[in-house]
């Protein structure tokens, strides 16, 4: 959460609310709404993530509080991010005041409960006769506060000084750029305060850029959203999640959270990400206007000439990746690319492509969060690849020849125009087309089950992993796809996102679960040539591993315990969010699954399909290992 500057000293990122007046007078001077220029319609938003959010803050000190009631009341108002975290300001010394960057970072702990503030000891300091004059702060002009202050001139005499620490059990971080990171399990944090008694008033003179935030003022001041990329293909759009503070309850936020949004995908896919998914901004892109303005439900985004450099299938995706990023906010229905406040041609979509030509339809061609058929198939108790319906089983004859004895896991194509087994010892996945013959497709030793991505690409690994993951496609020979960070893990499960741009895998390294999450690079061609170096903290406290799935875009199911949880069970992964359990455990679960959203997680047993309802689950077919596309 760096506070990037523009040349006036204004913020650049999200982070401050509340529009400075200031701001506001010299953005209606000059940067003017075009009347002209590609529009680019999105849908309407069912709900806002905007709403019942309200600001935390607390008050001012008050007089004679101690060094530790001082921290404490620090602590409380420093959630509230109206004014410039005004509040949490007046706890500081007029040095620090200005300068202190409350957006640099983000620690979200579990309760107020949890905290552990303690006075360490005070050391009287002979004071200076002045302190030097502070800087400008970095997210804004000064609160009123400062600007009564006494402009850094310290009293005369003596100081009191001393230190309070600060120690908690945290839950998350966010960074500067709002990308969400789980702690570890445990995990903890201390920070240290250092305070000087000034006018016969303790103030805080040191302390670390950034917040520490409960967990309960954490869940209703900060929101996620999704920053998209497209792939490769150029028929998805993929998200990246980041999570920004949000206005409280007011129909017209401003243009800070759209800035921030915009500014992040102009800086590119992160590192796990690259090579895996494309954006339509050329390098070097940035804000010509440091704001995304807003008016009429239309966002205008004027960008550097640096944009010029794009061709018009990058144009398109760039009107793409804008429109649904930014229609998240109900305040944006449509958005209108400018350059230097000068109409930007964005070609619109032809039909062959997808679109019908309008210009409301940039972008149109990509699509986010696809979808899959909503019926699973599994394998029946006769040993034979059925389809189930409702309740009702489908016995697929076209691909018979899959129903070898001992045949499990089975998996079908996103476009259902194949279908792939495990045999009995997990040693080959075998393929095959309806009515067509069987295909090896994969032989090696303990594989896990096969998993299709949306190029006709079947995946698995083998279970003892040396550095590498197996992919192959009918008419093409299996490739080894390099993941050398996976070296010696035990992989339980591998499952490709449905956009073909991520893998999610599963595995026990060196005595520990985890899931990782994983970029995919192809050639040009489509082939598949690498495994990204995943991030870290997906699911920390993940402490057995058994199988997962991907829910939607950006959510997966995974089927193992927690550290701390009795039973095993199905838990709901938000990828750069939270982790949260999904209903009560399943007896005898084996394998996991998911359709079209939470709602439709499926678990296999050794006694049949258990699907949700509510927080229970229920038999809905007898069989063995259900899967949904992909």
């Amino acid at each position: 959460m760096n506070a990037r500057r523009t040349s006036t000293g204004l913020p650049r990122t999200a982070w401050v609310v509340v529009i400075v007046l200031a701001f506001l007078t010299v953005l209606s001077g000059c940067a003017e709404i075009p009347h002209t220029g590609p529009v680019v319609s999105g849908r309407e938003v069912e709900g806002d993530p905007l709403d019942g959010v309200f600001q935390f803050g607390g008050y001012g000190p008050v007089p004679d509080a101690t060094p530790e009631d001082v921290v404490s009341g620090f602590l409380r108002g420093a959630p509230g991010f109206s004014d410039n975290h005004e509040v949490a300001r007046k706890f500081l010394a007029p040095e620090r005041e200005l300068t202190w960057r409350p957006n640099a970072a983000v620690a979200v702990y579990p309760s107020t409960s949890k905290l552990k503030v303690k006075e360490i000891g005070d050391r009287p300091v002979v004071a200076a006769t002045a302190t030097p004059t502070p800087t400008p702060a970095p997210t804004g002009p000064a609160p009123a506060s400062a600007k009564a202050a006494d402009a850094g001139v310290a009293d005369a005499g003596a100081e009191d000084r001393t230190e309070v620490t600060v120690t908690t059990l945290i839950n998350a971080k966010i960074d500067q750029d709002g990308r969400y990171q789980i702690a570890p399990p445990n995990a903890t944090i201390t920070q240290t305060f250092g305070l000087v008694k000034r006018g016969g008033q303790w103030r805080i003179s040191a302390l670390d850029d950034g917040i520490l935030i409960a967990a309960s003022d954490f869940g209703v001041t900060f929101r996620p959203f999704k920053v998209y990329f497209g792939d490769p293909t150029r028929r998805y759009l993929v998200p990246e999640l980041h999570w920004f503070p949000s206005a409280h309850n007011d129909p017209d936020d401003g243009p800070e959270l759209p800035t921030a949004l915009v500014q992040v995908l102009l800086q590119g896919p992160p590192e796990w990400l690259k090579g895996a998914v494309i954006t339509g901004a050329p390098a070097a892109t940035t804000m010509a206007v440091d704001a995304v303005l807003v008016a009429d439900d239309v966002a205008t985004v004027d960008l550097s000439e640096h944009v010029r450099g794009a061709n018009t299938e990058d144009r398109q995706l760039l009107a793409a990746q804008l429109r649904e990023t930014l229609r998240q906010l109900r305040t944006i229905n449509s958005v209108q690319i400018t350059v230097s406040r000068v109409a930007f041609d964005v070609p619109a979509v032809s039909s062959g492509s997808g679109g019908d030509g309008d210009p409301a339809q940039l972008g149109g061609q990509l699509s986010a969060d696809p979808r899959v058929d909503i019926r699973p198939v599994l394998i029946d108790s006769k040993g034979r690849l059925a389809r189930l319906e409702g309740r009702e089983l489908d016995v697929l004859e076209n691909v018979a020849d899959l129903s070898v004895p001992g045949a499990n896991r089975p998996a079908v194509s996103n476009d259902s125009s194949a279908y792939a087994v495990l045999n009995a010892d997990r040693s080959k996945v075998l393929l095959q087309l309806p009515g067509a013959k069987v295909i090896h497709l994969i032989t090696s030793a303990g594989l896990t089950a096969p998993s299709f991505d949306p190029l006709g690409w079947v995946w698995s690994a083998p279970g003892t992993n040396t550095g590498f993951v197996y992919a192959a496609a009918v008419g093409s020979s299996r490739v080894k796809v390099k993941a050398p960070w996976l070296k010696g893990a035990d992989v339980v499960s591998l499952r490709m996102s449905r956009d073909g741009t991520r893998a999610v895998i599963a595995a026990r390294l060196r005595g520990h679960a985890h899931l990782f999450l994983t970029g995919v690079v192809r050639d040009a061609q489509g082939q598949p040539s690498e495994l990204n170096q995943p991030p870290a903290g997906l699911f920390p406290s993940l402490r057995t591993v058994r199988d997962v799935a991907w829910v939607d875009e950006d959510q997966l199911v995974v089927l193992g315990q927690s550290v701390g949880a009795v039973d095993e069970g199905p838990w709901m992964v938000h990828i750069g969010g939270v982790v949260q359990r999904v209903g009560r455990p399943v007896s005898g679960a084996e394998s996991i699954t998911a359709g079209n959203g939470d709602l439709s997680v499926m678990a296999g047993t050794v006694k049949g399909v258990q699907a949700r309802s509510g927080a229970l689950w229920e038999t809905v077919s007898p069989g063995r290992w259900p899967a949904f596309p992909g």
